[in-house]
């Protein structure tokens, strides 16, 4: 519907059937770029399923005889890692199996896991060295240089790490309403 009435309007202000084709090739582009990006990242994910280095990563914490929230860190600097490299749901699909366990059996809280590892991963999705989604913004504004784009979201990763940091400091933060 929002779409729709998006064309509805766009034609009530004088857009042309030239107009219209020019946004559908335009979109059409983006699309398969962001399309591409996807596949090349659930491609790297089966890779890094196929050769078990998760595994290994989780399977090395656990092992560890450090204090819990020394884990907690080490396991969302992995997330974090991955992010720059990886899309979410790939990455979400590969580690969650492995790294939950863990997480269990350490005594820290599922829910609160769950939302420091999705903020510990969007964050990862707009740092460099790749960020996927600034490639995204990059392929939507192909006018706007990487770097200028890289300095553009720096705030928004040091307002994410502020968080980041609060809601593990104070889990209360996060888990208030249970």
């Amino acid at each position: 519907m929002g779409a729709f009435a998006t064309l509805l309007y766009a034609f009530y202000k004088g857009m042309r059937l030239a107009g219209l084709w020019q946004s559908v090739q335009e979109t059409l582009a983006l699309s398969a770029v962001v399309f591409f990006m996807l596949v090349g990242a659930e491609t790297l994910g089966y890779f890094i399923s196929v050769s078990r280095i998760s595994f290994t990563i989780s399977t090395f914490l656990g092992g560890l005889d450090v204090p819990t929230m020394v884990i907690l860190l080490l396991i969302l600097l992995l997330y974090f890692v991955l992010g720059m490299f990886m899309d979410s749901i790939a990455m979400l699909v590969i580690t969650v199996p492995v790294v939950f366990p863990i997480i269990t059996m350490l005594g820290i809280d599922p829910v609160w896991f769950g939302i420091l590892t999705v903020l510990t991963v969007e964050l990862g999705l707009v740092t460099p060295p790749v960020g996927m989604n600034v490639f995204v913004i990059k392929a939507m504004a192909p006018h706007v240089g990487l770097g200028e784009i890289y300095r553009g979201v720096a705030p928004f990763i040091v307002a994410d790490l502020l968080r980041l940091a609060l809601l593990i400091a104070f889990p209360i933060l996060t888990l208030w309403m249970l």
